[in-house]
């Protein structure tokens, strides 16, 4: 099982998060178009995610399981691709046994940062957020993925009062 430790934040500037991330990483970003369709896992949360970068496409399915807290957190989670000869039949399994919870639509911009996948989303029908995921390798502790989000958080001039706790399935729902 891979891990990571995330923060997720509300994000008043787009462009200007951008920018920092692009300063801190050296590296341009990626553009991705992704689509999540969430199901009622009664462990964890599932989701296909579908992806767009430069006009093609690929399908992920994804299992994660992490708690509703602000600030860093612990993500374990499983993920595979999805051959599209089997797409529709999984689609319809997963919906046909566990039924659908909903769907987020995203744009993502994507900064690549050390061991770090820095995201600014701009989510339809929410608005701006930024995400920090820190891929934890097998001996690292979450502590360390801990010190690591925070200070870049800090870099992206991304306050404490602007974290927020769940997934954006979640903020759609409420």
């Amino acid at each position: 099982m891979s891990r990571n430790v995330e923060i997720k934040a509300k994000v008043q500037n787009h462009d200007e998060t951008v920018r920092r991330a692009v300063e801190i990483s050296g590296k341009q970003p990626t553009i991705l178009k992704q689509h999540d369709i969430f199901y009622e896992s009664p462990n964890g949360r599932l989701k296909m995610r579908s992806v767009e970068e430069n006009g093609v496409a690929l399908t992920e399915l994804i299992w994660y399981d992490r708690p509703d807290v602000a600030g860093p957190k612990l993500s374990n989670f499983n993920k595979f691709d999805v051959p599209v000869e089997v797409l529709d039949a999984l689609k319809l399994s997963l919906e046909s046994s566990m039924g659908i919870k909903g769907e987020v639509k995203k744009t993502r911009t994507l900064v690549l940062h050390n061991q770090t996948r820095i995201h600014i989303d701009r989510v339809d029908g929410l608005g701006d957020f930024m995400e920090l995921e820190v891929c934890l390798a097998p001996e690292e502790t979450p502590e360390h993925g801990e010190k690591i989000a925070h200070e870049l958080r800090e870099q992206l001039a991304v306050p404490e009062t602007d974290l927020l706790t769940g997934a954006y399935m979640d903020m759609l729902k409420a």
